[in-house]
């Protein structure tokens, strides 16, 4: 697991620091730095699946471009170098530091020169970041464009059945359908319904979209001629006496059911020490399924997944904490809030990020509320009651 991610020199962070934990919350203002910390990791594992690690970073493509290096580098750096440190804890105890430096005249480049490397044997040899989910097939990021409301997929053989990828490219959930004709009907590394039973991935998925959408289906067909995969959705009758909707494209039913699938399946077909990433997992859900995502969230991360989810949804917020609250009752459900970080980001007056950590308890109160961390509710009901 990655403990820490130190960042220098990017974009908004002049000096981060945070605590990664086995659940991390990024929440705060838009534009504050919280996307800027998951793209610090995908730049990192793009590069090296590239084979580019060990001479610099990429900044552009497959899984998030940032365009030119003067566009990556904090706006009043005093030297023009961005750095990465990452701690880890587990099998693997220690640390990686890349420092990457834009020579002169060359700030429109898309690629920043590694100009130094150190790991805690202090050694430039990068082999064993092989090791680490975030540079192996036990990593999905699951973006905020993720693809919804369409219904036939695209087919890749390699990136499903070798790289065990559901995207292919800027976390769009594009190979979601392949995914899931492909893995769907073998057992999930664990059952989020019921631990003493076996069940599969297809019947786990289709569960937690019906807490999404009651008596929702889920059938994926390859396409005619091979190419794709097309995922036809249905309704179960609630009336025995009515048969039940079938062949419905994504096109023609709810947009969160097909934009929520990509992250439900990325969440259930994980195993111990993967690493996810997501954005938005709350995106065209109505508050109740947001909140049922995010007790799924909080099930997959007490499993021993570790999960990086940024979000805008107090819905999302009280399902940690509802289930911190749950997990000190009956520690069979829910997560200890030992295992949750929620961190708030901002902007200082000199436009760099500044991070606080919200500490969640064991009866799922917070320790303080900074202005702007989800109180707008309570700012508007304020307003009402008192002004009319």
């Amino acid at each position: 697991m990655i403990t820490k991610l130190h960042i220098t020199n990017f974009k908004s962070h002049k000096d981060t620091e945070i605590s990664l934990n086995q659940l991390t919350v990024l929440t705060g203002i838009n534009s504050s730095g919280k996307s800027s910390v998951i793209q610090a990791l995908l730049l990192l594992r793009q590069s090296y699946l590239k084979n580019r690690l060990q001479d610099g970073l990429d900044l552009n493509k497959p899984l998030v471009s940032v365009g030119i290096a003067e566009a990556a580098l904090y706006k009043y750096a005093k030297d023009p170098s961005i750095s990465f440190c990452m701690k880890y804890d587990g099998d693997i105890i220690g640390f990686d530091k890349f420092l990457f430096s834009i020579p002169d005249n060359k700030f429109r480049d898309s690629f920043v020169p590694l100009s130094q490397y150190v790991n805690q044997d202090d050694d430039r040899d990068l082999r064993q970041l092989e090791q680490v989910s975030l540079f192996n097939e036990h990593f999905q990021y699951i973006s905020a464009q993720r693809v919804g409301g369409i219904s036939t997929m695209p087919k890749d053989s390699y990136a499903v059945n070798t790289l065990h990828q559901i995207s292919s490219e800027y976390g769009k959930g594009e190979l979601v359908g392949n995914f899931l004709f492909e893995y769907g009907k073998y057992n999930c590394p664990h059952n989020y319904i019921n631990e003493n039973e076996t069940i599969s991935l297809i019947e786990q998925v289709t569960y937690w979209e019906r807490r999404i959408s009651p008596n929702v289906t889920i059938d994926v067909l390859p396409t005619l001629d091979y190419q794709g995969f097309v995922i036809n959705y249905g309704y179960d009758s609630y009336d025995t006496d009515l048969k039940s909707m079938m062949d419905l494209r994504a096109e023609n039913i709810g947009y969160g059911v097909s934009y929520s699938l990509p992250v439900i399946v990325a969440l259930l077909s994980a195993q111990k020490d993967d690493l996810i990433i997501i954005e938005n997992p709350e995106a065209h859900l109505h508050p109740e399924g947001q909140l049922q995502l995010g007790f799924l969230i909080c099930k997959v991360a007490q499993y021993g997944v570790q999960v990086i989810v940024e979000t805008h949804s107090d819905h999302i917020i009280n399902a940690v904490r509802e289930s911190c609250k749950l997990f000190e009752k009956n520690n069979n459900n829910g997560i200890p809030s030992t295992n949750v970080s929620v961190l708030f980001f901002e902007k200082d007056s000199s436009f760099a990020t500044t991070v606080k950590e919200i500490s969640v308890d064991g009866n799922g109160m917070i320790d303080y509320q900074p202005k702007g961390f989800f109180d707008t509710f309570e700012n508007s009901f304020y307003a009402i009651t008192n002004q009319l």
